[in-house]
């Protein structure tokens, strides 16, 4: 038997609210429902999650790592439903971008504004970080995708090349002059 995903999001809003009754009214149902759907949860992993101590809960190991894993289902059941919603509709939904600060003021400014016009129903969420923990996003499903500086090591993840900046040297004097007087 499985955990079932309303037992997973207790088990979640216990986690962030510390509390079976703030728990219970931010999932929208009475504490006994709650404290219910948490035990049934500890039968199924045959372990406990929480510690019940008078006003207060504390997650067990089990529960952080129950916890932990629950986050990653959860958020990977709700990219299934959006998903499944926005079928047959390029660039609509949530888009998760991750981008290098150094990249972010100079590429986003020119782009954002004409996305937006195309794409009206794409919902932009941009993370500014540096290129490692952006691929480490990339793998751990909480970007959907990522400008970064290459070369680097992104083994494990598709890419594509989008631009070749030119880089040059600027100088107040004219080189060539400095030449001419060193003959």
């Amino acid at each position: 038997m499985l955990p079932t995903l309303r037992q997973l999001q207790y088990l979640k809003l216990l986690a962030e609210h510390a509390s079976f009754s703030r728990a219970a009214d931010a999932a929208s149902v009475s504490q006994p429902a709650l404290s219910a759907g948490i035990q049934e949860l500890e039968k199924v992993l045959g372990a406990p999650v929480v510690e019940r101590t008078r006003g207060a809960v504390q997650l067990t190991a089990v529960g952080a790592e129950a916890v932990s894993r629950a986050e990653d289902v959860l958020a990977r059941t709700e990219d299934l439903v959006e998903a499944a919603r926005n079928a047959g509709r390029p660039l609509s939904g949530r888009l998760r971008l991750g981008i290098i600060p150094t990249v972010a003021p100079f590429l986003l400014p020119a782009t954002l504004p004409g996305l937006k016009a195309a794409y009206p129903a794409l919902r932009l969420f941009i993370r500014e970080d540096l290129t490692s923990r952006l691929i480490a996003g990339l793998k751990a499903g909480q970007l959907d995708c990522a400008v970064i500086a290459l070369p680097y090591a992104a083994s494990g993840i598709d890419h594509a090349r989008i631009s070749d900046d030119e880089i040059l040297a600027a100088t107040p004097w004219r080189p060539a002059a400095i030449f001419s007087r060193a003959r």
